[in-house]
């Protein structure tokens, strides 16, 4: 985490503009859902709600995560972070990244259902598959083998790593969300709905660069400790440690 906040702090607005395109699309869709229709009066109608909003978040959430990867392999390459080169090139990998999210979700959901425990080995196993199928320009089942054998013998690393990111990150973002929101919280109707929408924007905008940054640093650690190569900048082929 410390690493992955250095190299926000050294060029925040990279991937700030990387972040942008899961949490704007995001916050829009909700705002936009709860301006058009008012906050759901049961727990059904919020779960429904919250399930819409999460399936254009889990691609574009991948991608800035796949994105965000190539920007901090950029910077570890000794090369300047580059928000658009990094958006380029997941735009011509979008396809072979779509159907990795698409297939993965559908097997960790599935997983969840039939029981917690296989959806949750699913989410350490398939954890890398987005950014594989970019950094290493792999096909469907190339990625999500490759990513299986990148979580191979590290399991609990990696989920306690994972976690601690995800839970970090979410305090962070609820703290960040109150502090805006608490002054405004009189504001009622349409502007209160926006208002608070835009507090939980910048939120999740200004920490979500953090968490992509952590994930991405957690795939480059076992690339170098699987192939006990460095990986060079994305079309350069991997060098060998001395």
């Amino acid at each position: 985490m410390r690493t992955a906040l250095a190299m926000y702090r050294a060029a925040p607005l990279s991937f700030v503009v990387v972040a942008l395109v899961s949490t704007l699309p995001y916050e829009l869709l909700l705002a936009g859902s709860q301006i058009a229709y008012g906050t759901p009066a049961t727990s059904i109608r919020v779960l429904l709600r919250d399930a819409i909003s999460l399936v254009p978040q889990l691609l574009l959430g991948q991608l800035s995560v796949a994105a965000t990867t190539v920007i901090v392999m950029q910077m570890l390459n000794g090369e300047s972070a580059h928000a658009g080169s990094a958006l380029e090139l997941v735009g011509e990998r979008f396809w072979q990244l779509a159907a990795v999210v698409v297939v993965t979700s559908v097997g960790i959901v599935l997983g969840f259902f039939a029981l917690l425990i296989p959806g949750l080995y699913l989410v350490v196993v398939w954890l890398f598959a987005p950014i594989v199928s970019v950094t290493e320009d792999r096909a469907l089942r190339s990625s999500m083998e490759r990513s299986a054998g990148l979580a191979k013998g590290v399991f609990w690393w990696i989920l306690g790593s994972y976690l601690a990111i995800q839970i970090t990150i979410a305090l962070s973002a609820l703290l960040i969300t109150e502090l805006i929101s608490i002054p405004l919280n009189p504001i009622g109707g349409t502007l209160g709905t926006v208002i608070r929408g835009v507090g939980a924007f910048v939120a999740l905008t200004v920490v979500a660069p953090v968490a992509n940054a952590g994930v991405a640093l957690l795939y480059i650690d076992r690339r170098v400790r699987e192939d006990n190569a460095w990986p060079g900048p994305i079309g350069v082929k991997s060098t060998r440690n001395p």
